[in-house]
């Protein structure tokens, strides 16, 4: 009886173990997220809202703090696209990329210069963006942002 129920464990065991899904290689996925957002910085630099729309899905949403979510290639290209007038100088860092499959969730910093006559601004703060592994890669398909500094008293 004893000699049965371990023979049982040993087959369930072996055809558990031979069935498992290899675990995927999440540090070639991790990587090649860091790689976009190294050229996002570039775009940025560049002011290339047409590069920096095609990082994002054709479906995806940016939410933006205060303000009504964008949605879509035109209104993504847009909101990126209002940086330039304004002379501002973003920079985002990922701190760190957590990849699940087809879906990866990239947390990281920000900071802001925009010059001004009067008084420049200076922000800094945190993103989250979730992005889904496409046909042709990963694409962003959700970015939420905020700041990590205390809003500014209302004028009186």
């Amino acid at each position: 009886m004893v000699r049965r129920f371990i023979s049982s464990v040993m087959i369930t065991l072996s055809v558990a173990c031979t069935a498992a899904p290899k675990p995927a290689d999440t540090a070639a996925d991790e990587q090649a997220i860091r790689e976009i957002v190294t050229a996002w910085n570039g775009y940025l630099a560049s002011q290339n809202d047409s590069a920096i729309t095609a990082i994002y899905a054709s479906d995806a949403v940016i939410m933006p703090p205060n303000a009504p979510a964008v949605r879509g290639e035109a209104g993504i290209r847009q909101f990126w696209a209002s940086l330039w007038p304004i002379k501002a100088e973003l920079g985002i860092t990922p701190t760190g990329v957590m990849v699940h499959g087809d879906v990866a969730i990239e947390e990281g910093t920000w900071t802001l210069h925009i010059p001004g006559p009067d008084a420049p601004v200076n922000d800094n703060g945190k993103y989250i963006v979730v992005w889904h592994r496409q046909s042709d890669g990963w694409k962003a398909i959700r970015d939420i942002y905020n700041s990590d500094n205390v809003p500014a008293a209302p004028a009186k």
